[in-house]
């Protein structure tokens, strides 16, 4: 394999955010707010996609819907949804500040990629009005993909591969299939599988494994392990063509399948 001429990244828990935290935390406090606490689990399922969709595929998982009717006496409908979205909205800009910090390895696998003239896109289930606050911090600190294609400025989000599409049309980069698609989220692997790009899931950074840096290091190495094994298995389910543990690793994977 040649140098990709393009490679598209997610945001947290891919490039900055490390355990994807942020949109956790703010997720969390929404549907406190609306009377429906959900736990890490059920918060972190449907990540990667566009927030107002991802409010809404947890409001309709079965157990979540009946809690709606029996607890709130209410429909899980589309007036709850934006609720709980517009409540989600106001609350993440905050946790986005908090959680800003690069991944470890993300700002200097970025310098590689530009020192070899690789194209560097990302996308994101943020709308631009999210991405805004998140980017300005982010680019004082080293993360500066050339074009960022939010969940609102295309027809739909993950898992359709407009944004991609989008980013390759103005990078002028073709075909799909030599370019990467990075990501932390069974969401952004099927992203990468419906634009037709090579699909790389990173584990240990990221939602699937769901820890910060600091939580992750004060497992046992044999927890550790296991969290970061079942992650993978998530990912590649998904249809990730390889899971590396963060982005980190991605110049040495590269130097390798060009060998």
């Amino acid at each position: 394999m040649n140098l990709p001429g393009l490679i598209i990244f997610d945001w947290a828990g891919t490039l900055v955010d490390f355990g994807c935290c942020a949109p956790l935390a703010a997720f969390h406090r929404a549907f406190e707010n609306a009377g429906l606490p959900i736990s890490d689990e059920i918060a972190r399922k449907p990540m990667g996609a566009h927030k107002r969709d991802h409010v809404r595929e947890i409001l309709h998982y079965a157990e979540i819907a009946d809690r709606v009717r029996n607890e709130l006496k209410r429909e899980p409908d589309e007036t709850l949804v934006q609720a709980i979205y517009d409540d989600f909205a106001l609350l993440l800009p905050a946790e986005l500040l908090v959680h800003a910090a690069p991944i470890p390895g993300a700002v200097e696998t970025l310098r590689w990629l530009r020192e070899r003239g690789v194209h560097i896109g990302s996308t994101t289930g943020y709308i631009r009005a999210m991405m805004d606050v998140l980017e300005a911090v982010s680019r004082e600190s080293g993360i500066d993909p050339e074009i960022i294609i939010c969940a609102d400025e295309v027809p739909q989000g993950r898992p359709a591969p407009w944004a991609c599409f989008r980013i390759a049309e103005q990078c002028g980069v073709y075909p799909l299939s030599r370019c990467i698609k990075v990501g932390d989220t069974p969401a952004d692997m099927a992203e990468g599988r419906n634009a037709g790009m090579i699909c790389i899931g990173l584990s240990e950074c990221g939602n699937e494994v769901g820890l910060s840096l600091e939580k992750l290091q004060s497992l046992s190495a044999e927890e550790r392990q296991q969290r970061i094994e079942l992650a993978e298995k998530r990912l590649k389910e998904a249809g990730a063509d390889v899971v590396l543990k963060s982005i980190a690793e991605l110049p040495a994977w590269i130097e390798a399948q060009a060998a």
